[in-house]
């Protein structure tokens, strides 16, 4: 066959597939499970990208390196013989571009992907450490966060030294270097360092959450111990403009002037607002214990991506050279394509109207259904997180002044009498036993604390209950005022903006019952049992949440309206 042929041949193939995927519409991408690397040495822990190769990876667990590429295929690049000390983060960096540097619970190690070369350039059991950095200007110059402050190395890790950018002796949890700027990261606060220069707060993590004691961080010895701080992972994106995300226990905080002012990006959509690693490529990609989500910026909501993920606890995320998504789960190794095949052309443009009977009947459920400070009511009625429990609580507490305090006590002894009889010279002594003496009392005392009714050391208990009792409400109330606007959001999409397909549209109403499981949960079924008694007294509101197909157009009991 000539090149003209063979070209004619391609050309009618993307043809066919085109007309194919015009009918079917769009692929959709699901998470899959390749072939696994050796799990001989342990769970699977961190990923990270390939310094060398784009088109590769490399992936850790406790005690191995693995590389990892198109291809499912595992080259184990280093194996960790020490199995107390485990892998916990992969480091790779354009500076040192054929150098990674592994770190363990309390080693840190570096590695040449050129000559599989390793050794260990820091150990210490009091100061462990929990990240590292090469600064972006220098490649011999690297931070070490530990346990106790911010060291330092200027000859590449032969020495290591406090740092002057960062005096404190506090845990820094997050590193990260770009050009002049350093950030450092400790467990509830960010700062920037300028050229070298002491670094100055920027960032602190709203109150509400309290902060580890000494005592408690001097004993952290878990193996997911990198995460038990508020500052999870921070990163940098140029395109389309230079940003900065800030993955925390309460979501993720952007900054676009370079790190001197911080916004936090809306939780809409998030099961759960902590985010353990963020990734970009061409959007934001967050791994949560909730699972993987993708950020979108133009309708300021996370969307999630659940679709063949059996585990939902995502520890970490990657985007292999702008082609794939990849994440580690309780289950192993997972990846998902990010480019999706589609038709050439983009389907006319559709604008749905709902007509004016659907609008009433949304407007008319919206209006029966339990409203936010209902369900808020019942949250706090079901986990007995009122105030009125503390107000009784300082109530009794003086009342108990003016109860006297009642003691009774009861005595009771034997003894036997003896008396003695001296002799004369020749008679020997003798002792005489005596009747029995016996004695009973009984004693009673009545006292009060008078000064309790003013001032009683109970309140100071009481008031410490009050504080964790206060912050478990706003937990319990910011969740549930989460998940009920998203799901009154997503009532509004299926309504305006119906899916395309029905498998969306089913996906969508499962979608909407686990938000309203999730509500019934924090309320002991309240939400479902108003829901229940609305929908039985007007069956007209299922009409809302029926998927039909008329006249070749894709319907959910709307009327299309024509874009022109």
């Amino acid at each position: 066959m000539d090149r003209s042929n063979s070209k004619a041949a391609k050309r009618i193939f993307i043809f066919l597939l085109g007309s194919m995927l015009s009918v079917q519409g769009p692929v959709k991408a699901e998470w899959q499970k390749p072939l696994q690397p050796s799990l001989s040495g342990g769970p699977l822990t961190c990923l990270a990208a390939h310094p060398l190769d784009p088109a590769k990876f490399l992936l850790a667990s406790e005690r191995n390196i693995f590389e990892g590429g198109e291809e499912s295929r595992w080259k184990e690049l280093w194996s960790h013989t020490e199995s107390a000390a485990g892998i916990r983060k992969i480091f790779s960096f354009s500076a040192l571009p054929g150098a990674v540097f592994v770190l363990a619970n309390d080693s840190l190690f570096a590695g040449n992907l050129q000559d599989l070369s390793w050794q260990k350039i820091y150990e210490h059991s009091d100061r462990r450490p929990l990240s590292f950095s090469v600064d972006a200007q220098n490649a011999n110059r690297w931070f070490l966060g530990t346990q106790k402050g911010l060291w330092e190395t200027c000859n590449a890790g032969k020495t290591w030294s406090p740092s002057s950018v960062f005096r404190p002796s506090v845990p820094v949890a997050v590193l990260f270097s770009e050009e002049a700027r350093l950030f450092v990261a400790t467990e509830n606060a960010l700062y920037l360092s300028l050229a070298g220069r002491p670094a100055e707060r920027v960032f602190s993590m709203p109150a509400g959450e309290r902060d580890f004691t000494e005592d408690e961080l001097d004993d952290i010895n878990e193996e997911n111990h990198f995460f038990l701080f508020k500052i999870h992972d921070l990163i940098f994106s140029k395109n389309p403009s230079p940003v900065l995300f800030l993955a925390t226990r309460n979501g993720v905080f952007q900054s676009l002037d370079r790190g001197y002012r911080w916004t936090a990006l809306p939780k809409s959509g998030l099961q759960n607002p902590e985010v353990f690693q963020l990734a970009y490529a061409d959007c934001l990609y967050a791994a949560t214990p909730r699972g993987a989500y993708k950020y979108d910026a133009l309708k300021s909501k996370w969307s999630g991506l659940f679709d063949g993920l059996a585990q939902n606890d995502v520890r970490g995320i990657a985007v292999l050279n702008h082609e794939k998504l990849l994440a580690i789960t309780e289950e192993g190794f997972v990846e998902s394509p990010l480019a999706f095949l589609g038709p050439e052309a983009p389907p006319p443009l559709r604008i749905y109207q709902p007509d004016e009977k659907t609008l009433v009947l949304l407007k008319e459920l919206f209006a029966l259904e339990p409203s936010a400070r209902e369900v808020q009511k019942h949250v706090i009625k079901y986990a007995n997180v009122s105030n009125g429990k503390i107000k009784r609580w300082h109530a009794a507490s003086r009342v108990a002044g003016m109860l006297p305090t009642l003691s009774f006590g009861k005595d009771y002894s034997t003894g036997t009498s003896i008396d003695l009889d001296r002799g004369s010279t020749t008679d020997a002594d003798r002792y005489i036993l005596g009747p029995e003496d016996r004695s009973k009392g009984w004693n009673a005392d009545v006292s009060w604390h008078l000064g309790d009714m003013i001032y009683s050391s109970d309140q100071t208990s009481i008031d410490s209950r009050e504080k964790l009792m206060v912050e478990l409400r706003n937990d319990l109330l910011s969740e549930a005022t989460r998940i009920y606007y998203e799901r009154r959001r997503l009532q509004i999409s299926l309504v305006f903006s119906p899916p395309a397909s029905e498998q969306e549209f089913l996906e969508s109403l499962v979608r909407m019952d686990e938000l309203t499981m999730l509500l019934d949960g924090m309320t002991d079924g309240f939400f479902s049992k108003r829901l229940e008694r609305v929908y039985n007294e007007k069956p007209e509101f299922n009409q809302l949440w029926e998927f039909q197909q008329k006249d070749g157009a894709l319907d959910s009991g709307l009327a299309p309206r024509d874009s022109n």
